[in-house]
């Protein structure tokens, strides 16, 4: 054996042994505290290894106080109720955190969570035309993430989504955008990761794609019809057409009867032969015909997608490339990875739906694994996370590879894969609360230190005035699914009459839309009178164009019945009106406790019911996005007009709710859960220690209460409202540590 003689070469060996034995030890910890899920301890290991590599160390662990809240943040979106927090801390069960873990990945807590993220990746809203459509396809997307359908799945449904609202939601995906090459270039970045918008209109300057390749990759879907709403399946001719050639009884003759029966009745024969001359239904018919049609079909307006396969693109007016001509089509083409040739029986985009949602194809896997590390880490192993290019490096590339594989192995259940990263020893360490500078690279030493987003602020008030409403979001809005089936039935019902079905029910009340025609002329053209000589009066004005809309109603209403019946008209002519929410139970006042209140309070207590009641149902059940100027947007909501668009940075207006608007007035009012909670809770220090627990899931620490405990002496329980304001506008309740 080789002796060193060397003291400094010695004390350098000595090092490397203490740095080899040190980290030999964490890998060790790492792998006792996940041993129920080796996959978290191979996490784990590589973050070692990187950490080693870079003279860093791990954060120190989180407290169970801080990892209740994040757990409970992270995944149901909400802060813990006092109750659930004094469960976990209580319990000594050693696999609690896991218990926890896989409890919140079960409730319908993480499914309205995690369908505020995909609202905001996919820019889901029913601030759109199609309103039913919209909301179908927010329902659905719910239903699709309660039941963990694979993200691939997933995927794969939305982009060969086909067919009425009706048959399913999904078909929002194409109705969400009518640029059918928009939607492509969304489509690319929100999967792939890859923004190749740019090449939309010339060759991309920063990345190889060129608008041949954008086209190319536009062919797979540009088929997808939006526009039809199932009105272009009935045809209307444009001419008139003769009649039939032969009345109903003589075409069910054997050909030896009917010549018989010619024979017979030469006078009869010649005047049904005179009969079939005449064109069914004059210009003039088709024309009122075709006009009351499109209106009563209104209703089926973006409520279906049609797959043409033979429709592709063509290039622009402009096009200035060598490699093709203004005007010339198409076709399909994947702009990398490997080829998406429809096999036997396919349409293009349903080969482009399994090029897509593969795992062969080198960015899909990656990207959406790189996505759930943000989502629980506070930042990608790639960033920007819709950025990808051919030269882009994770900043730990062995992870990175490492985490693309475990989504496959998890056969894409996200709920399986998450599961993973939340029992990590990492994630459950204290937060980094060290800014990563642009460039700069995160090795992860524990979370980042992260603000509440717009719909955890919200979620987590609901829970200090109402409590845990998890069980509340919605599973299925039966009036939409009502409205949607009587929409289908009207549709079957006019393809089984067929266009001389249609003509002969317009028919019937032909002379009554003409007059109602005519009038609707005149009012036409006294409206236009009047505001030529500006003799009408607001009040005239719309007292006209109500009686125009109330004859315009009549008429169609009139050709509805005629064409499906007075029950089924009915339904239609109600239209869709969502349904209105149950009000949400909130704790009852003790009658003790309401007897002893004055009459200002009661006062009070009435005006803050309606504040109480606004803040009732859960981010993920509200009108997707909130109005602008609700308390949602003012917290950042995404708008969602862009990929991702939501923003988590601090402004005047939030404080400034937070203080005096009606969330903290509904948190204060004497019918929220925390004020009933707060009035049971005893002592002033008992009620101090209550409100941190609700709020901030942990007990004030003795400096915190050393300061609080002069002012309860001074002002007892008058302190309480102060105390609450305090904490709620303070930077521990917005974040998550």
């Amino acid at each position: 054996m080789q002796r060193i003689v060397s003291g400094g070469g010695l004390k350098s060996h000595q090092q490397n042994c203490v740095m080899k034995t040190l980290a030999l030890l964490l890998l060790t910890a790492c792998a006792v505290h996940a041993a129920a899920l080796p996959e978290a301890a191979k996490i784990d290991s590589l973050l070692a290894a990187d950490w080693q590599k870079n003279n860093l160390q791990a954060n120190a662990p989180a407290s169970d106080d801080v990892l209740v809240r994040r757990l409970y943040l992270d995944i149901a979106g909400r802060i813990p109720t006092v109750e659930e927090r004094q469960d976990f801390i209580s319990s000594n069960d050693p696999q609690k955190r896991a218990k926890l873990i896989d409890t919140l990945l079960a409730s319908d807590g993480y499914t309205s969570h995690m369908f505020n993220y995909f609202a905001d990746l996919l820019r889901l809203t029913d601030n759109t035309k199609g309103k039913i459509t919209a909301e179908a396809y927010e329902e659905w997307m719910k239903k699709e993430l309660k039941a963990n359908t694979p993200y691939d799945q997933l995927v794969k449904k939305l982009l060969t989504t086909e067919g009425g609202v009706w048959d399913s939601g999904s078909i929002g995906f194409y109705q969400r955008d009518e640029n059918k090459l928009d939607h492509l270039a969304y489509t690319v970045q929100v999967f792939l990761g890859t923004s190749i918008v740019c090449a939309q209109c010339h060759n991309h300057p920063f990345d190889k794609w060129t608008q041949m390749d954008y086209y190319g990759m536009a062919a797979f879907t540009y088929g997808m019809d939006t526009k039809g709403g199932g009105a272009n399946e009935i045809k209307i001719p444009k001419k008139p057409q003769g009649g039939k050639q032969l009345p109903e009884f003589l075409a069910k003759m054997s050909p030896k009867e009917r010549r018989a029966y010619v024979k017979a009745h030469p006078e009869e024969i010649a005047k049904l032969k005179e009969e079939a001359k005449k064109p069914s239904a004059s210009n003039e018919d088709l024309q009122q015909v075709r006009k009351a049609l499109g209106d009563v079909m209104k209703p089926l307006r973006y409520t279906s997608v049609t797959n043409h396969d033979g429709k592709l693109p063509a290039l622009p007016d402009d096009y200035k490339y060598d490699d093709g001509k203004p005007g010339q089509t198409i076709e399909a083409r994947a702009i990398f990875g490997h080829d998406a040739k429809p096999k036997e029986g396919q349409t293009r985009v349903q080969a482009f739906a399994d090029w897509m949602a593969n795992p062969e194809n080198p960015r899909f896997t990656t990207v959406i694994a790189n996505r759930m590390w943000k989502k629980v880490f506070g930042l990608g192993l790639i960033e920007p996370v819709d950025e990808m290019t051919d030269s882009t490096v994770p900043s730990n590339p062995a992870l990175m590879e490492y985490l693309t594989q475990l989504m496959i192995e998890k056969q894409y259940s996200l709920k399986s894969f998450l599961r993973v990263l939340y029992n990590t020893d990492t994630y459950q360490r204290a937060a980094g609360t060290q800014e990563i500078a642009l460039g700069e690279i995160s090795h992860f030493t524990g979370p980042m230190l992260r603000r509440m987003s717009a719909e955890q602020v919200w979620d987590s008030f609901i829970t200090l005035t109402k409590g845990n409403l998890d069980g509340a979001v919605d599973d299925e809005n039966q009036r939409l699914h009502q409205y949607m089936n009587d929409l289908s039935l009207f549709l079957t019902t006019m393809k089984e009459k067929g266009p001389e079905g249609i003509i002969a029910a317009a028919k019937e009340g032909m002379a009554q839309r003409k007059a109602n025609d005519q009038k609707l002329d005149e009012l036409r053209a006294k409206i236009a009178e009047q505001k030529e000589q500006g003799t009408a009066s607001p009040a005239d004005a719309k007292m006209l164009a109500n009686a125009a809309n109330k004859l315009r109603r009549e008429t169609n209403n009139n050709l509805l019945e005629n064409l499906v019946g007075e029950e089924r008209a009915e339904a239609l002519i109600k239209g869709y009106n969502p349904q209105k929410k149950p009000e949400m139970k909130r704790p009852k006042m003790d009658k003790a406790a309401l007897a002893n209140l004055s009459k200002e309070q009661r006062k009070d207590l009435l005006k803050n019911a309606a504040a109480s009641n606004m803040v009732a149902a859960r981010a993920s059940e509200l009108p997707s996005p909130a109005r602008p100027g609700h308390i949602l947007r003012t917290f950042g909501q995404s708008d969602r007009e862009v990929i991702d668009n939501a923003n988590e940075d601090a402004s005047v207006p939030q404080a400034l709710t937070l203080l005096n608007g009606p969330i903290a007035e509904s948190l204060t009012s004497p019918i929220s859960l925390l004020s009933q909670q707060l009035a049971k809770a005893g002592q002033p220090d008992q009620k101090v220690a209550l409100l941190y627990e609700a709020l901030l899931s942990r007990r004030p620490t003795p400096q915190e209460s050393a300061t609080l405990d002069s002012v309860l002496r001074e002002r007892g329980n008058q302190a309480i409202p102060d105390i609450t304001h305090a904490l709620i506008t303070g930077s521990q309740f917005l974040f998550i540590q």
